[in-house]
Order: structure tokens, then sequence, then C-alpha cells
């Protein structure tokens, strides 16, 4: 566990193994009432070795990749991954129509990784529309109906995927689209420059104190909305060590 020291506030920071066992624990009583769907993990199909190294591939991209965790990971280490997966699925029969069911995360996070690979801002345009229903329902479905600790330990990374999207969408997009008016956030604020700042660094500990002075003062005009807010508990959440205290956070953000 690394403490890290915010400005009087002592928080402990844990790595990802550490974080997962106790959550473990904490969820062994109640599991079995939880809204998961049968075999998350893609463990029980008749590909599923395959879809494991998948899930194990797309692990490696985000957690081996310098700075990938709030940065554009190059583009040409997308591709590698993306057309990587596509060949060994295939290979595998992973696609064929007797094998439509199985494995619907794995599938979701391969066409969100194809989807960082479109550059040209009509085309990104055209992707998200075009993909309309099939491409936002499940996704809404995994983010408002499924818990969030059971997507973490299903092991398929489907937030740094997201994230992923997002970063490259904004960079793709900048000076086409007036991002203020899509999500309202002040791009100028004190605490959205300070955390711009510290992602670009990969620095938790200056997100934890800029998020610290946020909430201390968080009814400045302008900062940052309700993206603002809901970045502010996710901070808290990333960086808090009680085991019952992240699961309320997780809850109360999902």
């Amino acid at each position: 566990v690394t403490n890290i020291g915010v400005e009087g506030h002592q928080v402990d920071y844990e790595t990802p193994t550490m974080r997962v066992l106790p959550l473990l624990v904490a969820l062994s009583g109640c599991w079995a009432q939880l809204a998961v769907p049968e075999d998350l993990e893609c463990e029980r199909g008749p590909h599923a070795a395959v879809w494991k190294q998948v899930k194990q591939r797309f692990r490696s991209l985000l957690e081996e990749t310098p700075g990938a965790l709030f940065n554009p990971i190059p583009e040409e280490k997308l591709k590698t991954v993306v057309d990587e997966t596509i060949a060994d699925v295939k290979a595998a029969g992973g696609f064929e129509r007797t094998s439509t069911d199985e494995c619907g995360y794995g599938k979701l996070a391969l066409q969100l990784l194809s989807v960082c690979l479109v550059s040209d801002p009509m085309a990104v345009a055209q992707t998200v529309q075009s993909a309309g229903e099939s491409f936002a329902s499940p996704v809404l479905t995994l983010l408002l109906d499924i818990p969030w600790v059971a997507t973490a330990l299903s092991g398929w990374p489907l937030f740094g995927l997201l994230a992923q999207v997002s970063l490259r969408k904004a960079g793709v997009l900048e000076g086409i689209v007036d991002l203020e008016s899509i999500d309202g956030v002040n791009k100028g604020s004190v605490y959205f420059t300070a955390m711009r700042k510290a992602m670009v660094a990969s620095d938790l500990t200056a997100m934890a104190d800029a998020t610290v002075k946020y909430l201390d003062n968080p009814d400045v005009a302008g900062d940052g909305g309700a993206l603002g807010a809901l970045t502010a508990l996710a901070t808290q959440a990333a960086v808090q060590s009680n085991v019952q205290e992240r699961l309320n956070l997780i809850n109360g953000l999902q």
C-alpha cells in the first residue's frame, strides 16, 4: 500500500491486485443477488480459450503501455491488437453463426477498440450513428444495469477501453466540434485544468490533490458541472483504501 499525502489528507493507494482481493471477500456472500449475466468472464463457451487470450491481450495493452490509463495509446499499437484479435478469433471459429451468443463482452470490447482507429471526423460520427442501437445498447446496459464491480472482476477492461474511445475521439474532433456546448464543461476551469495536467503526467497524487481542493470549494461557477462532480467521486473511489467506502462510492457513481 502506498500512502499519498494530500494537503493534510492521507490516502492509501493500492495496486489493482490488492483492490480485487478484498472486493471478492466482501461480495462473496451476496454475489448471487447481483444482476450479473451468466459467464460475463467468457470462460465457459466452446471458444473460451481464444477469448481468454483476447482478454489478456486487451489488458496488457492498457496495463503495459506507459501512460495508457489517462492518455491515448499510439494508433499503431491499437491496430496491431485489433488485427491480431480478429485473426485469432476468426481462426478459432469464434465469429461463426453458431457462436453468435458467445462472449458478447469480448465482441463489444473488440468493437470499442476498433472505433478508436477511426481518425476521420466525419467517419467518427458515421461510425457511431450507423452502429446505433447495436452499439449504444450493450454499452449502456453494462454501465447502467451491471454492477461495476462485477465488470471489474470479469477481467474485461471496459472502462479503460471507453477511456481510449473518449481520449482519441476528443482529439479527432478538437477544433471541429464545440465540445463545451456538448458536455457543459468549462475547459478553462481550475479543476478541469488541474486534472488534465495530472492526466498527461499520469499523476494520481495530483488528481487526488486537485479533487480535495475542488470538494472543499465545489460551488465555483462553471467549475466542471455535473461531470466535474462525477469525476471527483470517481477520483475518491480510485484512491480509497477502505473496501466498504470504495463500494459505496462506486455504487453512488453508478
